[in-house]
Order: C-alpha cells, then structure tokens, then sequence
C-alpha cells in the first residue's frame, strides 16, 4: 500500500502530518510522499485549495500511490469531492478512519473487534449518499434509481440494523466486564489503572510490575483491550497488593465516536482506586504540551476522581535540564499531582513509584475507614 500524506495546516492548530504518518507506517503502508498546505480556513469542497489539489494528483500519479491520508478529519462531501478529483481507484481517508485501521490491525479479543465495527458503521453512517452517488458516477448503477434516494435508504436502514446488533452483542460483553469488575473488588484489592497518551510506556510497566509480556513496540494502540493482573507494591506484604489494568492510549483530537465506542475500556479508568499517567519525557516541548494538554482533556471527560500519579518515564533518555522542563509542562495541567521520573526500561526509580502507589493506597484505605466509623449506626 503506497500512501500520500496530505494536510490542510490552518493557523492555532498543531500539524499531525507526523503523527499520521507514523501511524500509517507503523500498520504497513509505505509513505511516498506528503503535502502540506497552510491556509487560513478549511476549501469548503477540497480540505485544501484547488491549486494545492492539483498538486497532490500530481504527486499521487507520480508516486502511484494507492491512498491518500488526510490529517484532517473529511466530510463526506469532501471524500466524494477528492475521490471524484484524484480518481475511483485512489482511497481516500481521513486520520480517524486510519486510527481505526490501527485499531483494526491490533484488535484480537472479540469485544475490541466489535467496538471498532461499530465505530466505523457510526463514523461513516453519513457518507452513505455520497458514497452511493460516487459509484453510480463511477458507472455502477445502484438500486431502481441509479444514485438516488432509495439505494441510501435501504444502505441507511441496513447500517442502523448492523449498529444496533453490534450494541446488543456490546452490551452483554460489557454486562460480563462489570461482574469481573465487581468480583476484582470483592476481593478487596484496590484497582490501580495506567493511562497516558499512545508509546507511553504503560504496557512495558504493566509487563514490569506484573511479570506478564504483552506485546509492546508495535507503534500506537498495541493495547486495545483492557488488561487486569494482581500485582504487589511490597513483596514482604501481601496486605501492598492490587489490580493493575492496562487500557487504550490517548491520542489528541480522537473523534467523540471513536471515544464512545472505547467508553467500557476507558471505564476502568473512572473506577479506579488510583490512576498512573505515563508521559514520555524524551518529547520536545511542544508535542510535550499538545500530548499533556490532551490526557488532561480525556481525563476529565472520562470523569476521573481518583487520585492520580504521573511517571515521567524513559528519564535514561534526557538530560536533567529537558527532564526539569517536561515537569514544568506537566504541572501547567497537573498542578496538585505528584511526579516522579521513572525509566521502565531500565527500572530507574521503579521502587519509589512502587512505594508512592502503596502509600496513596493506604490512605485511600484509612480514609475510608474513617468514613464508616462517622457514619450513624
């Protein structure tokens, strides 16, 4: 699969190109080439402009690229447009349709399969008319009308039949989740979850920590599923054990439908005793920022209240004047929350994030108690 990176970069907003393009590369494509156009405001029929347009079926033929990547999120009416303009054989997509190819190509358990079907139904349930219209242009006559209202009608009525049985098999894998959720506590060890933007390094601690070897370095979302295992913060004291969970990374600017339909993983975030967010050190300030900014936003959205640790991780790879400036950027967004710099990879200062999760568990603990006993009989 031969890709062309294309990006419409209008002033206050941050370029993904990169980001796309590794994404891309890191499920097979081969990138060939980017374009990138710096603009005001969005062409209401191109993303881009009509003169960069002809740049970019230039580039395409060039290249004999396959597909064309858009960083910015498409209309419907824009892909029907592009399509059109660059040819019926050339794919075009958008970032949140290759977020969900990513999540595709790691998708192993039956519920993350079935979240990312219903995402994509969801995601493109509006693109439906073009799409038909774009094939009987193309000479593929559809239906009694050709492109017209009743081939879009029955694709319509046949894609909220899909989403709505998607829900129901959904709704029972989570009804499932839920039970194991309530036995984990009915265990009485309390539930530490990481979380933290896509390379973090949270699965490479929860493989430390847990003594399990999940995949790790596949590029973004290696995890899409949750992961729960018994660990300990002390091996002398079985009383220092809880559940660690391993979830989705963050990205910036993930589409609200792409969220809802993860919602059950992200879940075990808001149930959480105690939450580890995993920030990669080694960033330069700016990616830093926009990734920090982003985990503050989700976090909020996911309505967190437990307490929260970040662990500036992969500390092996700055120097202590980059590390101190990471830890200025975080606490713009994280004021209160404790930071400790750690390197996974290496274990540095693994023990002390072992020692602040067991202290922030045993006041969480004598907190509790404390309630119960104010409590009237």
């Amino acid at each position: 699969m031969r890709a062309v990176i294309a990006e419409l970069k209008v002033p206050a907003f941050p370029s993904l190109a990169d980001e796309t393009r590794m994404m891309a590369e890191s499920i097979g494509y081969e990138v060939v080439g980017t374009l990138i156009q710096k603009r005001k405001s969005v062409h209401h029929s191109y993303t881009i402009g009509p003169g960069r347009l002809k740049d970019l079926k230039r580039l395409v033929e060039d290249e004999h690229a396959d597909t064309v990547i858009f960083s910015n999120p498409l209309t419907s009416s824009h892909v029907f447009n592009l399509t059109q303009h660059l040819g019926g054989e050339v794919r075009v997509i958008d970032r949140n349709l290759l977020i969900l190819e990513v999540f595709d190509k790691r998708a192993f358990t039956n519920e993350a399969k079935l979240q990312i079907r219903l995402a994509k139904l969801k995601y493109t349930l509006s693109w439906g008319r073009e799409f038909i219209k774009l094939r009987g242009i193309m000479g593929e006559q559809l239906g009694w009308m050709g492109p017209g209202d009743y081939p879009y009608q029955e694709y319509y009525r046949a894609a909220r039949n899909r989403i709505s049985r998607i829900e129901g098999e959904l709704e029972d894998v989570y009804k499932k989740k839920m039970l194991k959720r309530d036995h984990r506590r009915e265990l009485g060890f309390p539930i530490v979850a990481l979380a933290g933007y896509t390379q973090g390094g949270k699965t490479s601690f929860f493989n430390l920590v847990a003594h399990e070897e999940k995949t790790v370095g596949l590029g973004p979302f290696t995890t899409l599923t949750t992961f729960a295992r018994r660990a300990t913060a002390d091996p002398a004291d079985s009383s220092s054990d809880f559940i660690i969970v391993d979830s989705i990374g963050f990205i910036e600017d993930m589409h609200p439908i792409i969220l809802k339909a993860f919602h059950a993983t992200l879940g075990e975030l808001a149930t959480a005793d105690l939450v580890l967010l995993f920030v990669d050190a080694t960033d330069d300030e700016f990616p830093l920022e926009r990734k920090v900014r982003s985990c503050s936003q989700i976090l909020r959205e996911v309505d967190i209240t437990a307490p929260i640790i970040i662990c500036a991780n992969k500390i092996d790879d700055v120097s202590p004047e980059q590390l101190e400036a990471s830890r200025a950027i975080i606490r713009k967004y994280f004021s209160g929350e404790e930071i400790i710099p750690v390197s996974v990879k290496l274990g540095q200062n693994v023990d002390i994030l072992l020692s602040a999760i067991r202290n922030k568990l045993q006041a969480q603990k004598l907190t509790v108690k404390q309630r119960n006993a104010q409590l009237p009989d």
